[in-house]
C-alpha cells in the first residue's frame, strides 16, 4: 500500500532578523537539486511563482536594499501574485538578491 502524501498547507511566515523565512514543511533542497525540487513539486501538485526584491514594484525598496549593502530585507513585502490562496514558501538570498517563493495547490479539474 502507498505511503500517504502529506500536502504542504499554508503556515504562518515567521521572517528571521534579515527577513528571510523558509516554510517549516518545505525539504532542505541543496545547490544543485533542481530535479529533486522539481518531483517534489509535482508531487506535491503546486503552482510556484518567484517574485524579486530586484522588480518590487515600489521600487525605493529594491534601491535602499542594494544601495545598503546590508543583508536585511525585512522590510519588504513581497508582491503576492494574482489570485487566491497563495502562500510564501520561503524568502531567501541569491546572487541577485532576495526572493520570495509563493505557492498554491493547482486547480483539479
Amino acid at each position: 500500500m502507498p505511503e500517504e502524501i502529506k500536502l504542504i498547507q499554508a503556515a504562518p511566515v515567521v521572517r528571521d532578523e534579515n527577513g528571510f523565512y523558509q516554510h517549516p514543511d518545505l525539504p532542505d533542497f541543496e545547490e544543485g537539486d533542481g530535479e529533486k525540487s522539481k518531483a517534489w513539486i509535482a508531487e506535491q501538485r503546486l503552482q510556484v511563482r518567484m517574485v524579486e526584491l530586484e522588480y518590487h514594484s515600489d521600487e525605493t525598496v529594491s534601491e535602499r536594499y542594494f544601495e545598503a549593502g546590508d543583508p536585511d530585507c525585512s522590510y519588504w513585502e513581497p508582491d503576492r501574485p494574482e489570485g487566491e490562496d497563495w502562500f510564501c514558501l520561503a524568502i531567501h538570498d541569491t546572487d541577485d538578491g532576495p526572493v520570495c517563493w509563493w505557492a498554491r495547490r493547482e486547480v483539479t479539474p
